[in-house]
């Protein structure tokens, strides 16, 4: 039986504490969740905990309201101590066993100004080369290419295909539109989130083409939100499956992998290639056990 600790912080300003001894919790407003949240913060059931091996895992069960890490949608994934899960506005921190001292705001000293997120990255590189270290070379596959593909490359920015601002406008709403629609099905198919960001461009272009400067903005802060927030994801996945391989949790390394390989699709080059070998060798791990 694993004991999970939970820090939980409203907008307003309040805190809770909760310790719960199990190896699944469940988050949410019913009577009958481990962790309770108040009926208009979260959803009868919202969200599902559970610890595999030394792993903590999250997976949500509602989206309404939203359930974020760090701004990007969430669907399931590993938890870190330091990262809090957002429903809503609520802010909540899992940690695993009893070396938790709350969350990593109530410790950071002053002048600290290294974000949790980066922190948490650190600790991952530091495990995955402790490991290479001292496996006496005989780690699973070789590690990966210094360099990974830029999801977003430099270019120029869209040229509108439209003359007429009329005409402009509204190509622009439409492609807006569908922008939207791919930014929310992102979480559950990565690439969405790629195609998404391309249509706000375009729909940028088109909305200053017709002079629509307000709608403009709007389509070029959510593009560089969007492109922000998948550039972390990709960042830390890459980060998270060196780590996961090397300790050998290879079903959670292959959900990974998924995920990589439809941000990179299309790519070369020789970290394309070491993913594609690495998948392989995952999914044959993965289906010994």
């Amino acid at each position: 039986m694993s004991i999970l600790r939970f820090e939980i912080r409203y907008a307003h300003g309040q805190k809770e504490a909760a310790t719960v001894e199990s190896d699944r919790v469940l988050i949410g407003s019913g009577a009958h969740c481990d962790v309770r949240l108040p009926l208009d913060q979260a959803a009868n059931e919202h969200m599902a905990i559970e610890v595999v091996g030394t792993t903590v895992r999250a997976e949500a069960k509602a989206f309404n309201p939203p359930v974020t890490v760090n701004g990007a949608p969430f669907a399931k994934g590993v938890v870190v101590p330091n990262v809090p899960i957002a429903i809503g506005t609520t802010l909540i921190y899992v940690a695993l066993g009893a070396g938790y001292e709350g969350s990593p705001t109530l410790q950071r000293k002053t002048g600290d100004e290294t974000s949790p997120f980066m922190k948490v990255l650190g600790v991952l590189v530091l495990v995955a080369g402790a490991y290479m270290m001292f496996s006496g070379g005989d780690a699973p596959v070789a590690p990966p290419p210094a360099k990974a593909p830029d999801l977003f490359p430099a270019s120029s920015e869209p040229t509108c295909p439209m003359a007429s601002t009329d005409q402009a406008f509204a190509f622009a709403s439409e492609k807006f539109d569908v922008a939207e629609g791919k930014r929310e099905r992102s979480p559950f198919a990565p690439k969405e989130g790629l195609d998404a960001v391309a249509l706000y461009d375009l729909a940028a272009a088109c909305f200053r083409r017709a002079d629509a400067v307000s709608r403009a903005e709007e389509a070029t802060t959510a593009a560089q939100q969007l492109r922000a927030s998948i550039t972390q994801d990709f960042r830390a996945r890459r980060l998270r499956l060196e780590h996961l391989i090397a300790v050998g949790d290879y079903e959670l390394a292959r959900r990974d992998v998924a995920v990589l390989r439809s941000y990179s699709e299309g790519k070369t080059g020789p970290w394309i290639s070491w993913l594609s070998t690495t998948a392989q060798m995952v999914k044959q791990k993965a289906g010994a056990r």
